[in-house]
């Protein structure tokens, strides 16, 4: 409830641009807002420079499909319905994102409903992106698996069964399912192959080893096999990727 000390502080102060310009002066932080539609209606410099645009005038009515693969773009509305159906607010949920390079990598995300100037209805929904290394000291459930995480990204977590990272991480398997599922929206065993489908987009977007080299050394069984996973996750084949990296994303 605000008090009339606070109202009359935001009369005055009027145009929303003074606090845009203290979210564009955070660093390594994304901050959003988008409609009932779920179309940018704002977004903060630098999630504008990643996603790989000059201006804010780029991202105003724009769709994360227009950015992201149908599978993230559709996680991502999903989400963006659940905030604007319930009015609940989504905190700390751990979720591709693209990093520095424009490869998808785990980041930190939190959602909440916008509502009318009077309350009475959402006509939207706001939210805050952080990288999941940054993001860690603020969501302690993500914390607690963050060397489970960090062995999933090594050669020898790649390998690993679930069966021999629950018992490293010295939970039941159950256990591990249930910490991932509430952390990560996601199985352990789909974490793991996320985790490495994420390295298999970065070494087809920076090096020129052949399909089937990145298949086998991310622990795929074939290429068959690395193809149709990338495809059903990233909305496009292994090579269709790496052509629209090297044309610039």
């Amino acid at each position: 409830m605000s008090t009339d000390l606070q109202r009359q502080f935001f009369e005055q102060m009027g145009t929303r641009h003074q606090l845009q310009n203290l979210y564009d002066a955070l660093p390594d932080v994304f901050f959003f807002t988008k409609n009932r539609d779920s179309r940018m209606i704002w977004a903060n410099r630098q999630l504008i420079r990643r996603l790989g645009l000059a201006n804010e005038n780029d991202v105003v009515g724009a769709y994360d499909w227009e950015f992201f693969p149908t599978e993230v773009a559709d996680k991502y509305r999903a989400d963006d319905r659940y905030v604007m159906e319930t009015g609940e607010q989504i905190r700390n949920r751990v979720e591709v994102f693209y990093d520095e390079t424009k490869i998808l990598d785990w980041h930190i995300t939190s959602k909440m409903p916008v509502y009318s100037e009077d309350g009475s209805e959402i006509i939207g929904v706001a939210g805050v992106i952080r990288s999941y290394k940054e993001g860690q000291r603020w969501a302690a459930p993500a914390s607690e698996l963050e060397d489970v995480v960090e062995f999933m990204r090594t050669s020898a977590g790649a390998k690993a069964t679930i069966e021999e990272i629950a018992e490293r991480a010295q939970l039941s398997t159950r256990q591990l399912n249930r910490k991932f599922q509430a952390v990560f929206g996601m199985s352990a065993r789909d974490f793991k192959i996320r985790t490495r489908l994420n390295a298999a987009a970065h070494d087809l977007a920076s090096s020129d080893r052949s399909i089937h080299q990145i298949a086998m050394e991310n622990e795929f069984s074939d290429q068959s096999t690395f193809s149709r996973q990338f495809r059903k996750h990233m909305g496009m084949t292994p090579l269709e990727y790496r052509r629209s990296y090297q044309r610039g994303g």
